[in-house]
């Protein structure tokens, strides 16, 4: 087994990606690199993985824990700890680059059923033990480290069954550690689909989705991982936790919010309900739109969630920078179809492309794609047909696998999202690229992709060449200023990506005092030692 760095950081199936053409030529147009510079390999992180802290916790006290995970399942080796340090935040990824974890679990624990975390969490208690349940560790907030050591509790191991398809009520049950993929394909079997379909979804598991509050590709018709999940049973410090999966109740608060978006804080989760739906393919409706500028298409955006008709489930729309940069990689600048376009008004550089997918019944899904045609082109929009959307759909989780090389070549390139109201959009849209491209060398796209009635996200991509020999310490400033300028310019702290320790600064600011206060309260029933994923997650203690 590779015990690296690097095969801790990389992404995914580890395959080793190499940078298509069109990126090449974008990088060397954006940041005067050369063929030489993309033979250089900045930090590249194949050294042996070697921690210089001990794991802490005394002999007798592992073993207590061997008693009841078993020997295999309790693990205290250096790539063990290393392997569940940090997610995937771009920072912690510099900090593997470079070999270097501060505070690394001391042990790292791979439960098989719920009494055993009942029984790990009693003894975590007693021992004033911090623990942080993970999964797929793919959280790119500082989500699943571990400040204060303890035990990493790694849900994906054994606790990753389907429990039961309740076909009747369009329910499924199952374990937190399930991977999206998994999911999908038992579901998909029995002609039933998830929705959910995030950024990360190959590698990312359901109690992490509900943990982090995702959103998933089609969230603009399946919704938000909080609209989907219907029951959940949590294991906490003060007692176990268990809703129902009543269509509704009114029985004071939604005990199932609480936890919801809570990232491990208040307890385990041990099995979620989720709402499932009819999985047909064959009726899915696509198109695809070129708009004249970003304005037009957000206004369309904007009708058509607001029309009374229903909404498409993927609903994506590319600033004028994101078009421009995917033209140019997939090569169709100064192709037919580009100078045809260019004839007919939409110039590169303002121009924007705009996907839609809509699932469903056969007549629902022709009928909404037509009345969004319709909405679309009176607001000035090229039809661009349904391969376009097809091809994205194809290829839709490989953009992910991007960040590696880059890094490698020593390309800062992260991303940071936010949610707004359509009042406030194209002005916040602009303040924040403002920022962004206030850096020297800064390439930034933006786009929207979960739409709502009253307002949309806005996705920010961005690269910009690494300060050699300052590499963490100029992104953490330049991410500061940015989420900065999110807060001041009226956009929320995250959409979908949840807050985990990057984000926790700003709780307070944008929550206020009292809500904090009411959030801290809740963590201080529930986690009375203070012992679950510590260290200002969420801005509490």
């Amino acid at each position: 087994m590779e015990t690296t760095y690097r095969s801790i950081f990389k992404w995914g199936d580890k395959r080793e990606e190499k940078l298509e053409k069109g990126i090449v030529e974008l990088v060397k147009e954006q940041f005067n690199y050369t063929d030489e510079d993309f033979k250089k390999r900045i930090l590249y992180g194949n050294q042996q993985v070697k921690l210089d802290k001990k794991t802490v916790i005394p002999e007798s006290t592992r073993q207590k824990f061997i008693e009841i995970a078993g020997s295999k399942n309790v693990r205290w080796d250096d790539y063990s700890r290393a392997s569940h340090a940090f997610g995937k935040f771009y920072g912690d990824l510099l900090y593997l680059r470079k070999g270097e974890i501060a505070t690394p679990p001391d042990l790292v624990i791979l439960p098989r059923t719920e009494k055993e975390i009942e029984q790990i969490l009693t003894l975590c208690q007693q021992e004033n033990i911090a623990i942080t349940p993970v999964g797929g560790l793919s959280s790119v907030t500082r989500g699943a480290e571990t400040p204060r050591g303890g035990i990493s509790l790694d849900l994906s191991k054994h606790l990753n069954k389907i429990l039961k398809v309740n076909i009747v009520n369009s329910t499924v049950r199952v374990e937190p550690g399930v991977y999206g993929p998994a999911l999908e394909k038992h579901l998909n079997d029995r002609g039933y689909t998830c929705g959910h379909f995030p950024q990360s979804f190959e590698y990312s598991t359901v109690g992490g989705w509900v943990a982090a509050r995702g959103a998933g590709q089609a969230s603009t018709g399946y919704g938000k991982i909080e609209e989907m999940v219907l029951a959940l049973r949590v294991i906490t410090p003060a007692g176990i936790i268990e809703t129902k999966d009543f269509p509704a109740t009114a029985e004071a608060w939604d005990i199932n919010k609480i936890f919801i978006g809570s990232e491990g804080t208040l307890g385990v989760i041990t099995s979620v309900t989720l709402k499932i739906r009819k999985y047909r393919p064959v009726n899915s409706a696509f198109a695809s739109f070129v708009f004249k500028d970003f304005q037009s298409a957000t206004q369309s955006m904007r009708k058509i969630m607001q029309a009374g008709f229903g909404f498409p489930h993927l609903f994506r729309l590319s600033d004028p920078v994101e078009t421009a940069t995917a033209f140019k990689i997939k090569g169709f600048d100064n192709s037919f179809s580009d100078k045809f376009l260019k004839m007919r008004g939409y110039r590169p550089g303002e121009r924007c492309l705009m996907f839609v997918s809509i699932e469903g019944d056969k007549e629902y899904t022709h009928l909404l794609k037509k009345k969004i045609k319709k909405i679309a082109r009176k607001s000035g929009a090229f039809y661009s047909g349904e391969k376009p959307v097809k091809e994205w759909l194809k290829q839709r989780y490989e953009s992910a696998y991007l960040r590696d090389p880059l890094m490698d070549v020593g390309i800062m390139t992260d991303t940071v999202e936010t949610s707004v109201t359509w009042d406030n959009l194209l002005n916040l849209w602009t303040q924040v690229r403002n920022y962004l491209e206030s850096r020297e060398k800064t390439h930034v796209m933006v786009h929207i992709s979960h739409v709502y009635e009253n307002g949309a996200n806005l996705y920010f991509t961005f690269l910009s060449p690494m300060k050699p020999d300052e590499e963490v310490e100029d992104y953490l400033q330049y991410h500061k200023g940015l989420i900065d300028a999110i807060h001041a310019n009226g956009g929320s702290l995250s959409h979908h990506h949840g807050i985990g320790r990057a984000l926790a600064p700003w709780m307070e600011k944008e929550m206020g005092k009292t809500a904090m206060g009411l959030l801290q309260a809740i963590k201080d029933n529930l986690d009375p030692k203070g012992i679950l994923n510590p260290g200002n997650t969420l801005g509490l203690r």
